[in-house]
């Protein structure tokens, strides 16, 4: 039999049961995501994704579930995360607000041509859930995450195109015959993340397990002021990965 309930774990020369040691699961678990940074529906200005490559984005987590009540059928589990968030595309746009250094000099304005995103996030997250146990074998999920940012990537190119300065009519800036220009909005990515986890984890024996949930961002990952792009930015992730319960 899968014994999910808790473990009776011995603290030291004493025998005495205590909230640590009594109806909780610890575990180390692993995951691989497959994900990125996206506005909630395409907007306008973005007309064609030419490329998506999630990259490997890992993350490392323990944690520990308090398992309540007589049947211990409901438990609330918390513990610390380690991850990395990221993402490279390649799109065509037109009228796209976005700021390029050129000449040493920041411009900002519309752009349509192509654009190049790169995006590599690290974080420490903290999640807070409720587990239902479905069956000897499955439990489910859900509840919320906090993350503070670690270390932060958030840059890209333009080319093959123009820029209008300021306005979608103001001066033009051309970007012709492999010519570029750069941006980097990593110093713009917001410090603290904050959003939704629910996922399932299936049990192949007394220890093992192998799981499954999505996570998704409620907040923009770049800072509340800044408006060198027009649309909101949130992590949405699927992640996969394997446990290990002591």
């Amino acid at each position: 039999m899968i014994a999910t309930g808790g473990v009776q774990a011995q603290s030291g020369t004493s025998n005495h049961p205590n909230f640590f040691n009594t109806d909780i699961d610890y575990a180390l678990q692993a995951q691989f995501s497959i994900g990125g940074s996206s506005p909630l529906g395409l907007p306008q200005t973005i007309r064609k994704i030419e490329s998506f490559n999630p990259g490997l984005q890992v993350g490392l987590e323990a944690n520990a579930t308090k398992w309540l009540g007589e049947k211990k059928i409901l438990g609330v589990r918390t513990g610390l995360r380690f991850e990395t968030k990221g993402m490279k595309t390649k799109a065509r746009v037109k009228n796209y607000l976005t700021e390029i250094v050129k000449d040493n000099a920041k411009v900002k304005g519309y752009y349509t041509g192509k654009v190049e995103t790169n995006v590599q996030n690290t974080y420490l997250t903290l999640p807070v859930l409720a587990v239902y146990k479905l069956s000897n074998r499955w439990n489910l999920y859900g509840g919320l995450y906090f993350a503070t940012l670690l270390d932060n990537s958030f840059d890209g190119n333009v080319s093959d195109g123009y820029l209008r300065q300021n306005t979608p009519t103001g001066t033009k800036i051309t970007f012709e015959e492999g010519s570029q220009a750069f941006y980097d909005f990593s110093e713009n990515v917001r410090k603290f993340q904050w959003g939704t986890q629910v996922g399932a984890e299936w049990l192949l024996n007394q220890h093992f397990k192998f799981l499954t949930d999505l996570t998704y961002g409620f907040n923009n990952i770049l800072e509340k002021d800044f408006n060198s792009i027009d649309f909101s930015m949130h992590n949405i992730y699927l992640n996969v990965g394997f446990g290990y319960t002591f």
